[in-house]
């Protein structure tokens, strides 16, 4: 199954770190929306992990809750760059090695190194639910565990979606 190594990095790191977490398996998800509802969780507890890629070519991981989306404005100035856009899938699928829709937050396991940024409103949760590197595998765990293992960024970046 597409996405199972890096299911079974996830739970390694988890377990080195030795934190708490639910692995939770659920009908196939595409969407923050859909998979919120199959989790039976508010959109805000979800985390969406975005791969975007710099003017430079630099590659960023952004964090945003599932009821929020990147104001790519504010994510230019805080990145210092002159233009950012989401990274095509191809390059997402070479870098994470997962297909769009299914990118894991814990960007210290891909291939390639990148910074990871949070938007602010992802510490407005106590446990945070995301994608596990497959359309039907989801993790949940404390956000404070979650922000100690990914060391992220803080900054705000992202408007509330209507």
């Amino acid at each position: 199954m597409m996405g199972q190594v890096e299911l079974d990095k996830i739970k390694e790191l988890l377990k080195k770190e030795n934190v708490d977490y639910k692995s939770i398996k659920h009908k196939r998800v595409h969407t923050a929306e859909e998979s919120s509802k199959v989790r039976g969780i508010p959109l805000s507890q979800g985390v969406k992990s975005l791969i975007l890629v710099t003017h430079e070519k630099k590659f960023v991981l952004c964090l945003v809750t599932g009821n929020r989306k990147i104001r790519l404005k504010n994510l230019k100035t805080i990145l210092n760059t002159k233009d950012i856009r989401l990274a095509d899938s191809e390059d997402v699928l070479r870098i994470t090695g997962c297909e769009v829709g299914t990118v894991h937050p814990f960007g210290n396991l891909y291939k390639e190194k990148m910074e990871i940024v949070a938007d602010k409103h992802v510490l407005d949760n106590d446990i945070v639910d995301f994608s596990a590197g497959t359309f039907v595998n989801s993790m949940e765990m404390k956000c404070k565990d979650f922000i100690k293992i990914l060391k992220p960024r803080i900054e705000e970046f992202t408007i509330e979606k209507l």
